[in-house]
């Protein structure tokens, strides 16, 4: 290597020598030296190792490593779970905004040949009713549900209890029927119409979830005989159940809700809470009211159930039957049950139908007095909200609002 200049006399000189042959484009070894072991010189900018030269990768290095293979399957977990859950349904229920549907529109009166005589206004778009959309998210709409106001995330029990998810839209389908029912008696009386009424049953409303009838009985089955004794009205099952004591037990032939299939059952009794020595049943009841109509009234509500558009009904039918505005022209969103004696039911969801009516437009909204305070918290002074208790009630709203009065109940001919 003499007469070059480049002699290696020690490692520091083999690179430079290296180096200074590769930048003069000549072959040569191609060392990689890690800084710091050969003094203060810096590595040659080559990419393979030196032969003969072993290179340590640094304490730093060697602690990440082991770092990352502890960590790392953890984190793959905790990833995989949070996909999961982001992808699976969840069992809770979103409650949101719904619909705001007209509701003239969906009414259809007909009287037969023998029928009455009916004065019918033309088809007006002004009266909505409102509905909620609820449905089961999946885990990331879940979380999602918690950043908008507009939306509550209630769990799935508190509104299915021990029903499945078919049990409860039969059961809802039954209350938009009677819904539609009670709204045609009230309406039609309202405006003159006789219309005899009479009861066929006791409908279970609701069930304590803790008592032994739960076991039995379902909200939407009509007792129709009690003891042997057959049950036309809530009163008559009640009576029945005042001559038991706590502990009996109570044969029921039951209508199941939606089929009409009969079935025979027995449940416990249990003690009143108010009076220990009393039996009860567990049971939340009304009376099946059964109707003859002088006119038929069909209401196209498609899939949507529950009762409380009652009261929307009840007006929309109305309005149909009677000269004049009832709204006065303006566009009205109502919410409320109605009952035969005309009074109105509190409803779920004011917020979200607060937010539907506003989305519709609508410029006042009727709810029931018990919601007032909410409804007038969720609109925040963009739409008008009245109170009502009453038919009278939302009729002397509408006609405040311009609409025009309801003639005074006459019998037609």
């Amino acid at each position: 290597m003499a007469g070059d200049g480049c002699s290696p006399s020690s490692k520091s000189d083999l690179i430079h020598r290296v180096c200074v042959m590769r930048g003069r484009g000549q072959p040569g070894p191609r060392p990689e030296v890690e800084h710091g072991i050969v003094g203060s010189v810096p590595p040659c900018p080559f990419t393979r190792p030196p032969l003969g030269l072993s290179t340590v990768p640094p304490l730093r290095s060697l602690r990440v490593t082991h770092l990352w293979w502890v960590v790392g399957p953890v984190l793959a977990t905790l990833v995989g779970a949070l996909v999961i859950l982001a992808v699976r349904p969840v069992p809770y229920y979103t409650l949101s905004p719904g619909s705001a549907r007209s509701v003239e529109p969906l009414v259809t009166i007909t009287s037969g040949a023998d029928g009455p005589d009916l004065h019918e206004e033309k088809v007006r778009d002004d009266i909505y009713f409102l509905t909620v959309s609820v449905r089961q998210p999946f885990g990331a709409e879940a979380i999602w549900a918690l950043t908008d106001d507009r939306i509550d995330l209630v769990q799935r029990e508190l509104i299915d209890g021990r029903q499945t998810r078919e049990q409860n839209r039969t059961f809802d389908r039954s209350l938009m029927t009677s819904a539609k029912d009670k709204a045609a008696f009230v309406a039609l009386e309202r405006a003159g119409f006789d219309v005899p009424v009479t009861t066929t049953g006791a409908v279970v409303m609701d069930v304590g979830p803790d008592y032994p009838v739960a076991e039995v009985l379902i909200p939407g089955d009509v007792v129709i005989e009690a003891d042997g004794e057959r049950i036309t009205a809530a009163r008559e099952l009640g009576e029945v159940i005042a001559r038991h004591e706590p502990g009996d037990l109570v044969a029921m032939t039951v209508e199941a809700v939606g089929t009409g299939k009969r079935r025979d059952v027995k449940a416990e009794l249990v003690a009143r809470p108010d009076d220990p020595e009393r039996a009860m049943l567990g049971v939340t009841l009304d009376s099946r009211p059964s109707y003859d109509f002088p006119v038929d009234i069909e209401i196209d509500s498609g899939k949507v159930g529950g009762p409380s558009a009652g009261l929307a009904f009840t007006l929309a039918i109305l309005d149909r039957l009677t000269p004049g505005l009832l709204t006065g022209g303006e566009s009205v969103a109502v919410t409320g049950t109605i009952e035969l004696d005309g009074s109105v039911g509190r409803v779920g969801g004011v917020r979200q139908k607060t937010e539907a009516a506003i989305d519709a437009g609508a410029d006042l909204f009727l709810v029931p007095a018990d919601e007032e305070a909410e409804a007038r918290a969720a609109a925040r002074g963009r739409i008008e909200v009245r109170p009502v208790t009453t038919l009278d009630d939302a009729l002397g709203a509408l006609e405040k609002l311009g609409g025009d009065p309801i003639p005074v109940a006459r019998t037609p001919r």
